[in-house]
């Protein structure tokens, strides 16, 4: 047999694989029946411990249905504590939200729009390559109204838990892309025990001195760290230990938020914003790792990012050559670091898209989403138009799966993997639009 014949059989196998396993889904229904259909992913998911709810566009407004979905069915199967690639200041305030029903702590995110952290002796706003993410041309409107729809879709999910489920809880584990909002949590921790020596000083560190340049500021926090070590068996028996702790762990992250701040504001070239980008992905790490050392026994952790970012493996992947990605070609992605920590205990689902537009800000980008012959996504536009697809590695029609394939995913750049490699499942949709309103 020629190699196009045995490509040819492959590919009519693999779709009739597809079309005889594929869990449609009905997008006029909500995220709560959907994922009743779900079951068939159950032997697949159980033992896990954490789970990957990946995307290819952050800028689709389809990925939120596919978010409450896969979260609704997780959630019911342990996955209760759930982060999402969000400013970890932003993620305290959405939990407040999810946990009370209090709308006003939506209005307090920062990511949504929120400025009450902001400086107004000093402006830090990118000027080089990120300036179209922080300014005009970034869809915030749109993105808090979906954001604020998912919370309550979250909070819907939260209420439907059965009886002796743990809670929902909800973290954001990225770098603070507008650092400042900490200064109001750190205050509201210590205010109360201000009356105390100790307290007062770390608070008065804490307080802006005007006209400071962000290096005076960084260094200011680094001594306020420095008390902070200094008086720990103090403070902890003042506001106690666990306040003492986060507040230490919440002042290194706003020294490392502003610090990765001053990296990326005059970045010109995008391969310049590797060492920046290295150690956003460290932060990273390093909050989901304490959100699983901190979980209770049984509960399991569901994180919310961009594929390319819950990859496993990335040697497995050819083509992720972005001048500037996930990790900046010294640190693995977090889903990389996160399998190699607990091997065997990951479950993960990849989201592909077919065609449509998204509402990306990068002036240098289209924000139309063309197919592409060939790829995976156009593969699975011949199955359906939504459904996930649980990966089987033992049925050999889905050796396709098993092979390098073209994905696409936002910006249309391409990368090639065997899609079993990454993920446990493919959630596919033929017809995205622009995050809206």
């Amino acid at each position: 047999m020629s190699i196009f014949g045995s490509k040819g059989r492959d590919l009519k196998e693999f779709k009739a694989f597809a079309r005889e396993r594929a869990i449609h889904l009905d997008r006029e229904v909500s995220p709560l029946d959907n994922a009743a259909k779900l079951a068939p992913l159950d032997s697949i998911v159980a033992g896990q411990r954490l789970a990957f709810v990946g995307e290819p566009d952050h800028f689709i407004h389809e990925k939120y249905a596919y978010r409450a979905t896969m979260l609704a069915y997780l959630a019911g199967h342990g996955f209760t504590r759930i982060g999402e690639e969000l400013s970890r200041t932003d993620g305290v305030r959405i939990e407040r939200f999810i946990e009370s029903g209090d709308a006003s702590h939506l209005g307090r995110v920062a990511s949504y729009g929120y400025r009450g952290g902001r400086r107004d002796d000093r402006d830090d706003t990118p000027t080089g390559v990120l300036k179209d993410s922080y300014g005009d041309r970034y869809p915030l409107v749109e993105f808090r109204a979906e954001q604020v729809r998912f919370a309550e879709a979250l909070r819907a999910i939260a209420t439907q838990l059965k009886p002796g489920t743990s809670r929902l809880r909800w973290f954001g584990f990225d770098v603070d892309a507008q650092p400042g909002c900490a200064y109001e949590d750190l205050s509201a921790m210590l205010e109360d025990a201000r009356d105390d020596s100790a307290v007062a000083t770390i608070l008065d560190g804490l307080r802006r001195v005007p006209g400071e340049s962000i290096d005076d500021e960084i260094r200011r926090l680094d001594c306020v760290l420095e008390k902070l070590h200094a008086e720990r068996d103090h403070l902890g028996t003042i506001v106690g230990i666990d306040v003492t702790e986060e507040a230490t762990y919440l002042t290194a992250w706003l020294r490392d938020s502003f610090a990765y701040l001053r990296s990326i504001i005059p970045i010109t070239k995008w391969e310049h914003l590797n060492p920046a980008m290295t150690e956003r992905e460290l932060m990273m790490h390093r909050e989901v790792m304490r959100q699983l050392e901190s979980a209770r026994p049984g509960e399991k952790i569901a994180l919310l990012s961009h594929d390319a970012h819950l990859c496993r493996d990335t040697s497995a992947i050819r083509g992720m050559s972005a001048a500037a990605g996930p990790g900046g070609k010294s640190a693995p992605p977090l889903g990389e670091f996160l399998s190699r920590e607990f091997p065997g205990e990951v479950f993960g689902t990849w989201m592909l898209v077919g065609r449509g537009r998204d509402r990306q800000q990068f002036a240098e980008l289209s924000d139309e989403i063309r197919p592409v012959a060939g790829s995976l996504n156009a593969i699975l536009a011949d199955v359906g138009e939504c459904f996930i697809l649980p990966v089987d590695h033992n049925d050999p029609r889905a050796r396709l799966l098993r092979s390098e394939m073209q994905l696409v995913m936002d910006g249309n750049a391409s990368l090639y993997c065997a899609p079993a490699s990454q993920a446990d499942a493919i959630f596919f949709i033929r017809d995205v639009t622009p995050i809206r309103s």
